[in-house]
């Protein structure tokens, strides 16, 4: 049996496992609709050398029973309908995934290479060594409630709420997120109904797989940080599909991003996260003649506002003080005592920021304006096609210039003696924004010319970016009540990196 798969992933910030199926049960929707649960247990194969992960396709056997499993229980001792499935690679975009699905009941619960011969597998594997070479790779076992929806806004619709673990060898992780399924209909039904989920629970649209997760703990890897992936633009690209291209790849990494910082404290997670929220501002400005309209993200200042502190105290941290501390203690041990106390002051103050953070993400109003966002995506993709450029690099190089143009006037104001932190930020913003469009439209223009860009729109970034940090250094200081030694130290480096500056 096979289908093309339309689903909406939601993962389910703040929300407590032994409470979120009657707090959902309760939500009007879904208050009215029978409910199903099952109890699923599903083992992933791949080679040893991981070829269908690195093709995006995934193969699975999975054990469905209508009881909980014994705690003793392994698969080859399952008992309940088995079921191989093989998914392949699709197109997934601001947590809405569409790919192939090809399932078939096997009683034996074991693999079946018969059952693969109508799927893309036989072009992956036409003489079956592939097949061969299946080894077992990770589990996930979860308890699933299912809701259907019939004649919602025109279409059916499959809510599962999956609760339980990744198992990778001794290593675990809790599955905790909903799969919104359209089953028929128009996809526009699955955004509708995730805004009333999102109305009482918050939620964040992430395709991130659980076969991906699965792989990742079987590696002993923690949540990543995503960075920027390479745009890559046919050399005729129209505008309008470059945008595409580009508002798709930098929202997915916001959201991944904004997943891993769910349990994740490494400071590249938040980096990267407001790495992809410049990525995307700087792109609906760039693409702006284009679009049908500017999506409104209001509703993501809170969460904007928080990741922009916690990002403040990790430079200073990391960075700033970390390039601050040969100089300042040099040997002295009652300033080593600062240094120390400091420290531990800053490394609290991080933590509270970031659970702040994740507070931000936990509420409603974060998601339905991710929602809203992803939605606009969808919409944009569905649009209709338009015609490539003959010249593309005429529309490129135009808007290029317009930033370089913006970017002088903006710097010339940041390197006066008497710019204050807020200029300062200004002119390295404008300088980001310039780099990145010259990243994202490099495939159309000639490559010193975008190379030539780059590096001195980083320059730029470098320069500026260090009085920031070292002013942003004073103001967290001082908040934080640190030692006046320290900051007016600061100060002095700050001082000095202006008159080296000047002359």
């Amino acid at each position: 049996m096979s289908h093309a798969e339309t689903e909406l992933k939601l993962l389910l910030p703040g929300a407590q496992a032994s409470s979120i199926e009657a707090r959902l049960n309760k939500l009007g929707v879904l208050a009215r609709r029978r409910r199903s649960t099952q109890w699923l247990w599903n083992v992933y194969h791949d080679t040893p050398e991981q070829t269908l992960r690195q093709q995006r396709q995934a193969l699975r056997m999975r054990c469905i029973s209508d009881h909980p499993w014994k705690s003793t229980a392994s698969a080859a001792t399952l008992r309940g309908e088995w079921v191989q499935t093989f998914k392949s690679a699709g197109v997934s975009q601001g947590g809405l995934s569409r790919r192939g699905e090809w399932e078939s009941r096997q009683p034996s619960g074991q693999l079946n290479p018969l059952a693969l011969r109508a799927t893309p597998w036989a072009e992956l594997d036409p003489d079956g060594r592939l097949f061969g070479e299946l080894v077992p790779c990770f589990e996930t076992r979860c308890r699933r409630t299912v809701w259907t929806l019939y004649r919602y806004h025109g279409a059916t619709i499959e809510v599962a709420l999956d609760l339980g673990e990744v198992i990778a060898g001794d290593r675990t992780e809790p599955i905790l997120e909903l799969e919104l399924e359209l089953k028929s209909g128009a996809p526009e039904a699955l955004f509708i109904l995730a805004r009333d989920i999102a109305s009482v629970q918050a939620v964040l649209p992430c395709d991130q797989s659980k076969a991906e997760r699965g792989y990742r703990l079987a590696q002993g890897l923690a949540p990543p940080a995503t960075p920027a992936a390479a745009l890559r633009l046919p050399a005729n690209a129209a505008p309008l599909e470059a945008a595409r291209r580009a508002l798709g790849a930098t929202f997915d990494q916001f959201t991944r991003n904004l997943s891993s910082l769910l349990t994740s404290d490494d400071p590249e997670v938040v980096h990267q996260a407001r790495v992809a929220w410049r990525r995307w501002r700087s792109a609906i400005r760039l693409f702006a003649p284009w679009l049908p309209g500017r999506p409104d993200a209001s509703g993501l200042k809170p969460l904007l506002d928080e990741l922009g502190h916690v990002r403040d105290l990790d430079v200073l941290r990391t960075d700033t003080l970390g390039r601050c501390w040969p100089a300042f203690v040099d040997g002295d041990l009652q300033r080593q005592d600062i240094a120390d106390r400091t420290l531990e002051h800053l490394d609290q103050a991080r933590t509270a920021q970031r659970e702040r953070a994740r507070a931000a993400l936990a509420q409603p109003a974060t998601g339905l304006a991710l929602l809203a966002l992803a939605r606009g995506l969808d919409l944009l993709n569905a649009g209709p096609e338009t015609a490539a450029t003959g010249k593309p690099v005429h529309w490129a190089v135009r808007r290029l210039k317009k930033l370089q143009r913006r970017l002088k006037t903006s710097l010339k104001a940041g390197r006066e003696p008497q710019a204050g932190l807020e200029q300062i930020h200004r002119a390295r913003i404008l300088a980001k924004r310039t780099r990145y469009a010259a990243e994202m439209l490099n495939d159309l223009l000639p490559a010193q010319r975008t190379k030539d860009l780059t590096q001195a729109a980083t320059a730029v970034q470098t320069e500026l970016g260090d009085d920031r940090d070292l002013q942003q250094a004073v103001r967290l200081l001082g908040a934080l009540h640190a030692d006046p030694r320290l900051i007016e130290f600061i100060r002095g480096v700050l001082a000095h990196d202006a008159i080296t500056r000047g002359g």
